[in-house]
């Protein structure tokens, strides 16, 4: 009855003249419609199965995995792991058919079924030789470790008994004789290591060895690097070092090849014979979750595996219909709250007016964790929760207008002619308070679903696993580098947001009361 009154109809031609807040509306309804659909959209149960001659529609009746593997599992099958089969593989005419995205909110992808470039890299470098020894009171080694190559020795346990350079002696006789040294560096008459002494402080005893770095001279880092697919080890694409490697170094390497595809490898050492030490570093892109968007996948996925673009289509979808239940309910709770206080008045508005203020200080948050806690997370607790807490702002502007709109004339002519107090609120005060409603109604939305994604940006919102554009900027947090995580997200609510303020900004100008204001002469 509202919308048939020619001042409503007048407001409303002012709001489709507002294009930035007409085109929102139109943009918005958009986007909750097609979030309605997902499960259309994106669906990990095919839409139909053509199976030896039988049709079959697995999303509206149960199809179990023994009708395609004959193995006695009654349950439902994982229809892509049955499309691998051979029954779908060979012949043609048994077909799957999907929706245009066939991943649901709560499939992960395998991670073999991503297309990536399976491509390897190959780094080859030469490192640092680095030894200690362990000298004696005697200027002679008494243990070496990792220190044969800098004497010219086959291995450790050969340099017992060799003596040290006098050089290396006049450095050290001070600290045998437990006296305060610097740190020095020394290096080898050959030039090929250093000898490196750390500085040394007075002990309650003078020690009886003292330990000493070696560190080969390394003044520049010789790398090679090479970039291919991957090959057999005889391969001619392998780069032109790779024939100077040890063969047995070569079997390590192309085992670690084969063994990069799951998980990284360890770099491979080995030593030219008399000449540098070389470590061969092999390095694939191993997928690990959250992983950067790919082709079929352009929105990536996050830490489970699961499609972004699907997480943010649902999450839409949930992020919305809250939104929208929560405002309509607190509205309809509001508005009935609001009209009985400032209809009637007196003791009903003084006494439900105390009640309300000590309603309102409650606080929610301890609220929802409590109840969350004893009767667990689900999206009709939390909206109920939400509502039960929501409706008082919008009760002070209902109280208000109906306590204006009581002593109008048009209201106590209704009294007069014995009109029943429901019909003359409902008819006649509350189509002439809907302004409040109907400009604060976007502004609702935007702050219901502002806090459901904060709430579970924190974890005390919707259940976990339950796609939310707040659960992926969770992520996002702890994922630094998933930038495709908080882009998409963030992206998503500020559209929706944005849009929603459009709307609101256009009703409000359309139903100003200023316009509607005259000065009489």
């Amino acid at each position: 009855m509202a919308f048939m009154d020619p001042t409503t109809r007048e407001k409303f031609a002012r709001f489709r003249q507002q294009k930035r807040a007409w085109v929102s509306l139109w943009l918005l309804t958009l986007i909750f419609v097609t979030s309605l659909f997902a499960n259309l959209i994106a669906n990990d149960t095919p839409w139909r199965v053509r199976f030896e001659g039988q049709n079959y529609f697995p999303r509206w009746r149960h199809v179990p995995q023994d009708l395609f593997l004959n193995d006695g599992v009654m349950t439902r099958p994982n229809f892509r792991e049955i499309q691998r089969t051979e029954a779908f593989r060979d012949q043609p005419e048994n077909r799957m058919f999907w929706a245009p995205i066939p991943y649901g909110p709560r499939s992960t992808v395998n991670p073999v079924d991503i297309p990536v470039d399976r491509e390897v890299t190959v780094m080859r470098r030469r490192v640092q030789r680095v030894g200690s020894v362990n000298i004696g009171e005697d200027f002679e080694v008494m243990q070496g470790m990792s220190a044969a190559w800098f004497f010219g020795d086959a291995s450790d346990g050969a340099l017992a008994g060799r003596s040290v350079p006098p050089e290396v002696r006049e450095i050290l006789a001070p600290r045998f004789a437990n006296e305060a040294s610097p740190g020095r560096t020394l290096s080898d008459p050959d030039g090929r290591f250093e000898w490196s002494f750390s500085a040394f402080e007075p002990r309650a005893r003078a020690p009886r060895r003292v330990r000493v770095t070696l560190r080969e001279s390394f003044p520049v880092t010789a790398a090679v690097r090479d970039q291919f697919t991957i090959p057999e080890v005889g391969d001619p694409r392998w780069p032109g070092w790779w024939h100077d490697v040890p063969e047995a170094v070569r079997e390590q390497v192309a085992d670690a090849i084969e063994e990069v595809r799951v998980v990284p490898v360890r770099p491979v050492r080995y030593d030219e014979p008399g000449g540098y030490a070389w470590e061969i570093q092999v390095t694939f892109e191993s997928i690990q979750f959250p992983f950067r968007p790919v082709r079929g996948h352009r929105m990536g996925f996050d830490d489970s595996g699961r499609d972004v673009l699907v997480q943010v289509l649902y999450a839409t979808r949930i992020s919305l219909s809250f939104g929208f239940l929560l405002v309509i309910s607190s509205v309809v709770l509001g508005t009935v709250l609001g009209a009985l206080q400032g209809y009637f008045g007196g003791w009903i508005d003084l006494v439900g007016q105390r009640l309300i203020e000590i309603y309102q200080s409650i606080p929610f948050l301890y609220v929802m964790i409590f109840v969350g806690s004893v009767f667990g997370r689900s999206f009709i607790l939390l909206l109920l929760v939400y509502a039960v807490f929501n409706w008082i702002s919008i009760s002070y502007y209902m109280r208000a207008e109906f306590l204006r709109l009581r002593r109008q004339p048009f209201t106590e002519a209704a009294k007069a002619l014995g009109l029943p107090t429901a019909r003359i609120m409902w008819f006649h005060l509350l189509p002439n308070a809907l302004v409040p409603i109907i400009t604060f109604f976007p502004f609702m939305l935007v702050g219901a679903i502002g806090s459901l994604n904060a709430l579970d940006f924190l974890g005390f919102g919707l259940p976990a696993g339950t796609p939310s554009w707040g659960a992926l900027l969770r992520q996002a947090q702890t994922a630094r580098h998933a930038w495709w995580l908080i882009t998409y997200s963030s992206l998503a609510l500020f559209i929706v947001i944005l849009l929603t303020v459009f709307i609101g900004e256009g009703l409000r100008a359309a139903f100003d009361p200023k316009r509607e204001a005259h000065w009489e002469a």
